[in-house]
């Protein structure tokens, strides 16, 4: 075969259809024996175009509107709506849906704005009988032969995400060739198509779940099952071996979305690669992804080292360390070396591209991924280069979420704060969600909000450049959808990139509790009303 035949050959293959089960379908459905097989249908596959025959289409439209209607849909009520449907406008209301898909609108349509696509009005009456939709698809024979078709009402289901699933695949196919029509034509870069294949096929993937209706007795029974798993394994989740934040966070749930917030310099950086280092050390399976927007990665493994080894950073970094010091730093770095951690250092990532690594590095490691680190949330860049910041951020925000619920995964981002934090009388005041730069999104779609502060008490050490010295910080756990809010104090020894939990007995002795930030809080938030603590 000449390869120039080939593309010819590929184009008049016909799409991936069935309609048999498509007949099959409208079968149970004409046959009008229960009132609740229409909801079955509907509740996954929500539009006409999802039947391959345009006949079917039609017929699919006509019980859609009769059940909008809340009239009965059986044989009878859908030939008597298609005899007085003008065909002409049953034609116009399918190109009109089929614009609307080929703009990757109609998926995500709602059921209002998608009834008002197949809605009989009474200026769409026909005129005769020549001119309706009914006379159109064959007549009334038509419509009665396929209710008498033979088709048991248990394959409806079945049936029904069968033809959902040869729409998507449809939906594939004609994406992937206008991906391929414009290679041909376009200026765009390789990565720039990648990166827009990557999207297209992204949310064509996200599709399978459309419309998914779940009785409440299924959800019940799953909710006791995951409830008996967590009482015979308690130890769910991903810790980040910080215990007090553990047990506020009752650690980094899967599908959760975690922002770490501060202003630049407080140690953000420092926090998450401790996590990710009490992470990588823990003795179960799974991988961290770690996306670096601002610091390479020969920078990040330094920082690592550094933590790890004890020793001064500038120090390592000037060639200034005795024997003892190398030696640590050398054990640290085989450490490191063993652990389950990839770095993507990488300044123009886009956060369709972010999702698309993290799908492949999990599919590539056989889903054993722990948690995807962020660094930072406001560097990613957004998928139209014409959003406006607080559109950019509130896309990027929603993504991330969408990546932790789609992997089954913690999502750990970190973000910064604005200024306002600072110019409170003269001096810096603990952050609040407000404080968040770019967008009230990221609050929203957050599971939890944590801000590093750090306190200027007198428990600071004055000689920065001392190994040893030492910042009061407080972690200030501001949201928390499942669970309380509050703080936890610790120290950050800036030399050598180090967070230390402090001792509860240090606390007690040598920190004024009345002094405590309050943790701020919205009255609209989903949180859970504990009681304020009494001091």
């Amino acid at each position: 075969m000449a390869d120039d035949q080939a593309p010819m050959q590929a184009a008049e293959r016909l799409l991936p259809h069935n309609l048999d089960i498509e007949r099959g379908i409208l079968a149970i459905l004409l046959a009008g024996s229960n009132a609740i097989d229409i909801h079955k249908v509907r509740g996954v596959i929500g539009h006409p175009l999802a039947f391959f025959k345009r006949d079917h289409r039609i017929l699919y439209m006509a019980c859609l509107d009769l059940d909008d209607e809340n009239h009965r849909v059986d044989a009878s009520a859908v030939a008597e709506l298609l005899s007085r449907m003008r065909f002409r406008v049953v034609l116009d209301r399918l190109r009109q849906q089929q614009q609307l898909m080929a703009d990757d609108q109609l998926d995500g349509m709602s059921k209002e704005r998608l009834r008002a696509l197949y809605r009989f009005r009474p200026e769409d009456e026909a005129s005769n009988p020549e001119d309706s939709a009914l006379a159109a698809i064959g007549g009334y024979a038509t419509v009665v032969q396929i209710a008498n078709e033979f088709a048991p009402s248990s394959s409806l289901d079945r049936n029904a995400k069968l033809v959902w699933d040869y729409y998507l695949k449809r939906r594939y196919i004609q994406s992937l060739q206008s991906l391929a029509d414009e290679a041909y034509m376009t200026t765009e870069s390789f990565v720039d198509l990648v990166a827009k294949g990557s999207q297209t096929v992204l949310e064509l993937s996200s599709q399978d779940k459309q419309g998914s209706v779940k009785n409440i007795i299924q959800v019940v029974d799953d909710t006791l099952i995951s409830i008996g798993e967590a009482f015979n394994n308690p130890n769910t989740g991903v810790k980040t071996g910080f215990h007090d934040i553990d047990d506020k966070l009752m650690s980094l749930r899967p599908g959760g979305l975690y922002v770490l917030a501060a202003r630049p310099g407080i140690g953000k950086t420092s926090f998450a690669l401790n996590v990710v280092e009490n992470i990588a050390t823990q003795d179960d399976e799974g991988g961290i992804l770690f996306f670096s927007l601002e610091v390479d990665a020969t920078d990040l493994v330094k920082k690592l080292i550094s933590s790890r080894a004890k020793v001064e950073f500038k120090k390592m970094e000037m060639g200034t360390c005795n024997e003892e010091e190398f030696q640590a730093l050398s054990d640290a770095g085989t450490d490191i070396s063993q652990w389950n951690l990839d770095l993507l250092d990488i300044a123009d990532i886009t956060v369709a591209q972010l999702r698309s690594h993290a799908r492949r590095y999990k599919i590539e490691h056989q889903n054993q991924l722990k948690l995807v680190v962020i660094d930072y949330l406001q560097l990613l860049q957004s998928s139209r280069p014409s959003m406006t910041e607080y559109e950019k951020v509130s896309e990027i925000s929603r993504t991330l979420k969408v990546i932790a619920k789609e992997l089954g995964i913690p999502v750990l981002a970190l973000s910064q704060v604005n200024r306002d934090s600072e110019k409170a009388a003269g001096k810096s005041r603990p952050p609040r969600l407000s404080d968040l730069r770019g967008s009230g999104s990221i609050e929203q779609d957050a599971d939890a909000v944590i801000f590093l502060h750090h306190n200027m008490s007198e428990d600071d050490d004055g000689d920065k450049s001392d190994v040893n010295a030492k910042r009061s910080m407080q972690v200030i756990v501001a949201k928390n959808r499942f669970g309380p809010t509050d703080s936890v104090d610790m120290y950050f020894f800036p030399a050598r990139q180090r967070f230390e939990q402090i001792a509860q007995e240090i606390i007690e002795d040598t920190y004024d509790v009345a002094k405590r930030p309050v943790v701020p809080r919205s009255d609209d938030e989903d949180l859970f009303d504990f009681p304020a603590k009494q001091e």
